[in-house]
């Protein structure tokens, strides 16, 4: 059975649940990380990658960091990292403008590193972001597969392209994956 490594851009994949929704949805990791390793990829889930980002002056700061403690003390197989948003001006409504620091960088360090290491045979990488090109080609020319995932009506067409394989999470998948508790 191939081993699975499941690698989530999580503003990048919750943006595109909330705009799939309409509303903010509260996602259990755990339950994607599993539904995906076995349903859409048929393989064994070795271990699960969340990535985040916090501000301190967007006010969410403390609630993201307690949700990434959460994550590497309370749920297996997963390791989460938090990277952080800086200041980037504002827009012409007054609303804050942010830029996400430490994300791209740490899963395009984990996709090549967990590759050459020869610990998974298959990555799932959930962003739309094309900014992983260099690292999918490397991962790839290692022998390893690359899978995108995404959310139904998200846009990732060129990195759609770069992988072997991709795969789309409809709306009733992710009403399968809902949290039932209270939290993020």
């Amino acid at each position: 059975m191939k081993r699975i490594m499941i690698f989530i851009d999580g503003n990048n994949f919750e943006g595109a649940v909330t705009k799939l929704f309409g509303q903010i949805q509260k996602i259990d990791y755990q339950k994607l990380a599993n539904f995906v390793a076995t349903n859409k990829c048929d393989g064994s889930l070795q271990k699960f990658y969340y990535y985040t980002a916090a501000s301190d002056e967007n006010g969410k700061s403390a609630q993201t960091k307690q949700f990434v403690d959460y994550l590497n003390k309370k749920i297996p197989k997963c390791i989460a990292k938090l990277g952080y948003l800086k200041v980037d001006g504002k827009r012409d409504d007054g609303s804050t403008i942010y830029l996400e620091k430490g994300t791209d960088v740490n899963i395009a360090v984990d996709l090549v590193s967990l590759a050459y290491t020869n610990a998974y045979d298959e990555a799932v990488l959930f962003s739309a972001d094309s900014d992983y090109q260099s690292a999918i080609n490397l991962v790839r020319q290692l022998g390893k597969n690359v899978v995108v995932g995404i959310v139904d009506q998200q846009k990732a067409g060129y990195l759609k392209d770069l992988c072997d394989d991709h795969f789309t999470l409809q709306k009733e998948d992710l009403n399968t994956l809902l949290r039932q508790t209270k939290g993020r």
